[in-house]
């Protein structure tokens, strides 16, 4: 005699796993197309008026123009244009694009070279500098979806109040409204002096 109730249940239980499954799936693929803001910014940044020690933007086209100077090769100083450094080290054509920036420590000298249409120049030493690589976000690491600037002449003296965070295939969204008051005492104080 066949035990109905054992097949009703094991039938039950498969379809709750499947389901469970499925559910995840779906979930996971909701939380991988999750689109961030990724700041823009112009050829003439400099890297050196972004507070931000890591972040990723997006470039426009044009920043190949020599008008847009470029200190250094791989490593560049933050007195240079990131847009024209990204050009300049092949990550980015003329025709615009994302790029991951990370600043570093400076350097005792810059040595410019041409490449990819750009002449960059050299330069004795500078405090910081940075260096650009394709727009991937490192597992682990929060990107601002906007900038924090130096000073009150750069574009609309943004404050970081939102950022996104990668972790593993998964995105999370942080407010972090404490650090953005911080932030915004520090910017006050700076451009006092």
């Amino acid at each position: 005699m066949i035990n109905r109730k054992k097949i009703f249940l094991d039938s039950c239980t498969m379809f709750l796993l499947v389901t469970g499954i499925h559910s995840n799936k779906e979930m996971t693929k909701k939380i991988k197309r999750l689109k961030f803001n990724v700041p823009q910014i112009n050829c003439d940044v400099k890297a050196g008026k972004i507070i931000n020690p890591e972040f990723i933007v997006k470039c426009p086209a044009g920043c190949q123009d020599p008008k847009y100077h470029v200190y250094g090769t791989d490593v560049y100083a933050s007195y240079s244009s990131v847009c024209g450094a990204a050009v300049h080290s092949g990550v980015l054509d003329n025709s615009g694009g994302k790029i991951l920036v990370r600043k570093v420590a400076g350097q005792s000298g810059y040595k410019g070279s041409y490449s990819n249409g750009v002449q960059s120049l050299s330069l004795p030493r500078w405090r910081e500098s940075f260096i650009v690589s394709e727009s991937k976000p490192q597992k682990g690491v929060t990107y601002p979806s906007a900038l924090t600037y130096s000073s009150s002449k750069s574009p609309a003296g943004k404050l970081v109040n939102r950022q996104y965070c990668v972790l593993g295939d998964s995105v999370e969204i942080n407010i972090l409204t404490g650090q953005a008051a911080l932030g915004i005492f520090n910017l006050s104080l700076a451009n006092q002096y």
